[in-house]
C-alpha cells in the first residue's frame, strides 16, 4: 500500500480515504450518527488535506448538509440499497486508486474489502457497534469482515469485551461524542435558577391534546419491530405504579419506526389515567426534540442492547438524570449512583417504575446527578475528544 507512512504525517498535502458506509444523512440512527462524526474528524484533522470517496449502500441521493465535510473535496455516491451495484463500484474504486486508509462502517460490508487486504491493495478499519456483533452467529459475512480488518474500533468497553468473548482478534476502544454540528464543541453554560422553557401541548395516547408540565419522563429511540429492546414497552408498563404517587406524570416516547402502533396499542390498552399521561409523537424534528429535553424531569432508556447511547449523551448535556440498566453498554456512559440510576433488570417495569419513582421523591438529588452528568460530557464526550481519539488510533 503506497502512502502508509503520509497517513502518519500531517505535514502530508494529500491523504486519499475511502469510507464504506451504509448511510450517513438519508438515513437515521446512531451509525449514521457516527458517519457523520467520522467525517467531520477527517475533515477536521489538523494540518490534513484529503480528498474522501464515500460509497452509501442504503442513501438514495447525495447528502444535503456539507457542514461534515468540504464539498469539493468529496465524492459521494448512493446506491439506494443494490447491493450487487454498491459491491462492484467498491472493487473499481479499490482496484484503481490505492488509498491512504479505508473505513467500513459494519463487519458484513467490510467482508467485501477482506479479499483485498488480503491481498495487500488495502488496510480497512471497522467499527464495532453491538447489535451487529453482539449476536451468537453475526453471519459469515460479518467474521470475514471481523478477521480482515487493519484495526477494530468498539464504541464501548462493554462491546470490545463481548466480541473478545468469541473472537481472538485485536480490538481499541473509541467512545464516541456528541455531533459538533448539532451541538457545538464546547458546552452552554448551565442556568442557575429554574430551567424555563416554552409551553409544549403533544396528543396523548387517549387521542387528546395535553400540555406537558413539570414531571416528564423522556425516552427517545427508534421504534423498529425487529429491535424491541430499547425498553419503551417497559417504560409504558411502569405508569400505573409512577401516577399513584405523582398523578401528574406524564411520559414522552420519542421517535418512528414500524412499532410505533404496537407501543401506542400497549399504550390505549392501558387504564384512563396512563392513556392521558403517555405520548408518542412519532418523528420528531431536531429543534422540537431540543425542546423536550429541556422541558424533561428525567431520560430514560431501560435498554438491553445498547453498544454505547448517543440519546445519554443528548440528555446529559441539558443537566438531566439518567436512567438505565446495567446489562449492556450503558454503564460505560451513565455512572450509577453519580449520573442516574441503573438497574438490574431494564426488562422488569418494577424496577424501572422504583428508579423513577426515587428521582422524583428526591428532586435535590436528581438535580445534582443531572449537573454531574452535563460535567461528564464537558470533560469526556465533546467532538474534540473524539477527534483526539480517533486519530490516537488510527495514526498508532
Amino acid at each position: 500500500m503506497t502512502g502508509t507512512k503520509a497517513l502518519y504525517n500531517h505535514a502530508h498535502t494529500w491523504a486519499r480515504y475511502l469510507m464504506v458506509i451504509t448511510g450517513a444523512f438519508g438515513i437515521g440512527g446512531g451509525i449514521a450518527a457516527v458517519n457523520r462524526l467520522v467525517m467531520k474528524a477527517i475533515d477536521d484533522h489538523e494540518g490534513q488535506e484529503y480528498h474522501l470517496d464515500v460509497l452509501s449502500l442504503l442513501e438514495q441521493g447525495e447528502p444535503l448538509e456539507s457542514h461534515y465535510f468540504h464539498p469539493e473535496r468529496v465524492s459521494y455516491q448512493c446506491f439506494a440499497g443494490n447491493r450487487v451495484r454498491f459491491i462492484l463500484a467498491l472493487w473499481r474504486k479499490l482496484a484503481s486508486t490505492r488509498y491512504d486508509w479505508v473505513h467500513c462502517d459494519l463487519v458484513s460490508l467490510a467482508a467485501s474489502m477482506a479479499p483485498w487486504a488480503w491481498a495487500g491493495r488495502c488496510r480497512y478499519t471497522v467499527w464495532l457497534y453491538g447489535m451487529d456483533v453482539f449476536s451468537l452467529l453475526p453471519g459469515w459475512r460479518g467474521k470475514i469482515g471481523l478477521r480482515g480488518a487493519w484495526k477494530r474500533l468498539a464504541i464501548s468497553e462493554y462491546t470490545r469485551d463481548r466480541v473478545l468473548e468469541r473472537y481472538d482478534v485485536s480490538i481499541t476502544t473509541c467512545e464516541l461524542a456528541l455531533d459538533p454540528v448539532k451541538y457545538g464543541v464546547e458546552m452552554p453554560e448551565l442556568e442557575s435558577g429554574t430551567n424555563l422553557h416554552p409551553p409544549i401541548a403533544l396528543v396523548a395516547a387517549d387521542g387528546n391534546k395535553r400540555m406537558l408540565g413539570a414531571q416528564v419522563i423522556l425516552h427517545v429511540g427508534r421504534m423498529a419491530s425487529r429491535e424491541q429492546y430499547k425498553g419503551q414497552d417497559v417504560l409504558i408498563r411502569t405508569m400505573p405504579a409512577v401516577l399513584s404517587q405523582f398523578p401528574r406524570a406524564q411520559l414522552v416516547l420519542a421517535g418512528h419506526g414500524d412499532d410505533l402502533p404496537r407501543l401506542l396499542s400497549l399504550a390505549r390498552s392501558m387504564s384512563n389515567d396512563v392513556r392521558s399521561a403517555v405520548f408518542l409523537p412519532g418523528y420528531v424534528p431536531d429543534s422540537e426534540l431540543d425542546e423536550l429535553y429541556n422541558a424533561c424531569y428525567l431520560f430514560a432508556m431501560p435498554s438491553v442492547g445498547e453498544g454505547f447511547g448517543l440519546v445519554y449523551l443528548e440528555a446529559m448535556r441539558r443537566a438531566k438524570p439518567c436512567i438505565g440498566g446495567k446489562v449492556d453498554a450503558t454503564p460505560c456512559v451513565v455512572e450509577d449512583g453519580v449520573t442516574g440510576l441503573l438497574v438490574d433488570d431494564p426488562r422488569s417495569p418494577e424496577q424501572v417504575a422504583q428508579a423513577i419513582l426515587h428521582l422524583m421523591q428526591q428532586p435535590e438529588q436528581a438535580s445534582g446527578m443531572g449537573i454531574a452528568g452535563y460535567q461528564r460530557v464537558r470533560t469526556r464526550f465533546l467532538f474534540p475528544h473524539f477527534v483526539e481519539r480517533f486519530w490516537k488510533i488510527i495514526e498508532a
